[in-house]
């Protein structure tokens, strides 16, 4: 199974109680059937923010039109999340459609969203990866200081100021978490590319491919590549075709399954689960280790 966990929605998507047009939506709409199309199961919509998240940004979600084929992981009426792993149960060609919210974390105001178990607001998104601006915050990020993030993500177009440590990569692993490589900027001009090479190759390097996954951070359909274009991407950074392809598949299911885990357990150990209906049996309870 396939997954592109960074699907960008417009910037005017990232601002409290904005509106994205119908075009944009027309947009978004032809790169997830694009995305099914190339073979993936499961992608992400991102929402990418640069101020303190509130209860207004999850209002953008209600506008959003029907896509085909397409199988949500809130419901579109409510903009409320709906409980589950189900991005392991894709109905056969369907696609599933998750939401997910980028923070670019540049203060402490920014990150506060993001520590202790998250606000309600962090919890109606399947997954939530933190952009750092500086060295600083990406040390905080990798630490797991900031408890409701799953994925790290940088800007792949963009020059650092800082360096990508192998200290950063054991924490980001120690952790559980993902590191990000977003494509989308190697497909654009040539200085841009060179950059995106450059980082990625930084990020190979310390990481040697653990716990990288790859997304397109797609803006229309036309940034989206099938995941055998992406594998075969992989050796330009001297990544191994196997390693590369677990950054599309089993790396990214990893980061799903700590985004659940974080939202629908107690310090990942007690699980709630659904009650079952009148009449129906359910298993045994286990008896709590003491």
């Amino acid at each position: 199974m396939f997954y592109d966990l960074n699907i960008a929605l417009p910037d005017s998507a990232g601002k409290a109680g904005g509106m994205v047009s119908s075009q944009d939506w027309t947009q978004v709409a032809q790169a997830v059937e694009r995305a099914r199309a190339l073979g993936y199961q499961v992608v992400a919509l991102n929402q990418t923010i640069s101020s303190k998240l509130v209860p207004e940004h999850l209002t953008v979600w209600k506008s959003m039109p029907t896509i085909k084929d397409a199988v949500y992981s809130w419901n579109r009426e409510t903009g409320a999340r709906v409980g589950g792993s189900g991005f392991d149960s894709v109905p056969r060609g369907k696609i599933r459609v998750l939401r997910r919210l980028t923070v670019i974390v540049s203060d402490t105001a920014q990150s506060q969203s993001l520590t202790g178990s998250g606000s309600a607001t962090t919890a109606e998104y399947d997954v939530v990866a933190a952009r750092p601006t500086s060295d600083k915050f990406l040390s905080a990020a990798s630490s797991g200081a900031w408890e409701a993030v799953d994925i790290i993500s940088l800007d792949m177009g963009g020059r650092w100021g800082y360096f990508v440590k192998h200290k950063i990569a054991g924490q980001v692993l120690a952790n559980k978490l993902a590191l990000e490589i977003s494509y989308q900027p190697a497909l654009t001009d040539s200085a841009t590319r060179q950059q995106w090479v450059s980082n990625a190759a930084s990020i190979v390097r310390v990481t040697l491919g653990r716990g990288v996954i790859w997304t397109s951070g797609a803006r229309q359909a036309f940034d989206l590549r099938s995941p055998y274009d992406i594998s075969a991407l992989g050796e330009v950074l001297q990544l191994n075709g196997d390693l590369s392809k677990r950054a599309l598949s089993s790396s990214s299911r990893a980061a799903l399954v700590h985004a659940f885990t974080r939202t629908s357990t107690l310090r990942a150990v007690i699980s709630s689960a659904k009650p079952t209906e009148a009449g129906e049996e359910g298993p045994a309870p286990k008896r709590a280790k003491v």
